[in-house]
């Protein structure tokens, strides 16, 4: 069960004072094919991120003891685009999806921010937004998902333990977003990676999505 506390944080950026649930106890049983994981009780997932109600900024509880400067002009200078992410949603009680945009907007400000922490925010806010049924966010923020992964692959920021991984990560999202024929060479290269203590599960998973990838591409074509 999912058991929350009540924290007070101070906005690093203006100074705001203000109260925010955070988790004090959570449980979970499986998982989406992109790893969401099934909460068992409320959904946690919204209130790992906490948003200043006055400004917008948003990070992790341990982030809020300071902002870097370009991170401050981002949050005061509108450049986080808060107002088309949030909508109509009230500042006290947002959605988990904007609150992981909101944050992915903040960190790609801030110099300390890796490419791995971007792209995993983004696949939060998607699993947020599946949450939320709001599709079309979910298609955007698995689109950034993505690119974030590719770029950390790039960079050489993807380390050996954790390339079988990404590489799932970035064709599941790539089926998932109906690019068949990329979510098939992905997979297809992450279930090549050989790993010091092989996870039959593992396997088996990407065996299933390489599958779901092929049938889905020959779906494709039919229709066209």
């Amino acid at each position: 069960m999912t058991t929350f506390i009540t924290i007070r944080l101070t906005c690093p950026v203006c100074a705001t004072v203000f109260t925010s649930q955070a988790i004090g106890s959570s449980s979970h049983s499986g998982q989406d094919s992109d790893f969401r994981p099934h909460s068992l009780g409320l959904d946690p997932l919204p209130h790992y991120v906490h948003v200043c109600p006055h400004c917008c900024f948003a990070a992790f509880e341990g982030d809020f003891g300071s902002a870097e400067p370009s991170v401050r002009r981002a949050v005061l200078s509108g450049a986080i685009d808060a107002d088309r992410i949030i909508g109509a949603e009230p500042r006290g009680a947002l959605k988990g999806s904007s609150r992981y945009l909101l944050a992915a907007r903040c960190y790609e400000n801030d110099s300390r921010t890796t490419t791995l922490r971007q792209a995993d925010l983004y696949l939060r806010a998607s699993w947020c937004a599946r949450q939320e049924g709001r599709s079309e966010r979910e298609r955007e923020a698995q689109t950034e998902a993505v690119l974030y992964f590719e770029k950390a692959l790039e960079e050489g920021e993807v380390e050996d333990g954790q390339l079988q991984v990404i590489l799932y990560l970035i064709g599941e999202l790539y089926r998932r977003l109906g690019f068949f024929e990329m979510a098939i060479e992905y997979l297809n290269r992450s279930s090549a990676v050989q790993t010091k203590d092989s996870d039959p599960r593992m396997e088996a998973l990407i065996g299933r999505q390489r599958e779901a990838a092929l049938q889905g591409r020959t779906e494709n074509m039919t229709i066209s």
